[in-house]
């Protein structure tokens, strides 16, 4: 099974989502055209309490706004506030839904960055939940 993980960004103030996540958003539909996943994992919190809603749920409803992408194969992971967190919360919903590998599909700037790298806090994750899964980073 292979499964996508899209992360999030803070949100606008006003609820909307930023400029950067709906840019991901457009990756995710772009990655769903080229693979199919069987599973996207929408992955971001309430990192702007103002916004009065999680990234999860801000991105889930843009996606039903767009009709791009079956809703039937999104999850909803509504409680990671950082990078770290997208890994440590989506990770296991992944293994539990039997992947056999990893998408995670976020912008180039975040991907490639030293500090926090994405692919590396997945690799992580994976790791301490004892699964040899391979996990790739799609980007723009």
């Amino acid at each position: 099974m292979l499964v996508a993980v899209i992360l999030g960004n803070r949100m606008n103030d006003d609820g909307t989502l930023s400029t950067l996540c709906t840019r991901r958003l457009c990756l995710a539909e772009k990655l769903y055209k080229e693979l199919s996943p069987d599973l996207i994992i929408l992955s971001g919190g309430p990192a702007n309490p103002v916004a009065g809603k999680t990234e999860a749920d801000a991105m889930y409803a843009e996606l039903e706004k767009r009709g791009t992408i079956p809703l039937d194969i999104i999850y909803r992971e509504d409680k990671s506030l950082t990078t770290k967190q997208n890994a440590l919360f989506s990770v296991p919903v992944a293994i539990e839904k039997n992947a056999d590998k990893i998408i995670v599909c976020t912008s180039h700037e975040h991907a490639y960055r030293f500090f926090l790298n994405p692919l590396k806090l997945f690799k992580k994750a994976l790791k301490k939940n004892g699964a040899g899964l391979p996990v790739e980073i799609y980007t723009d």
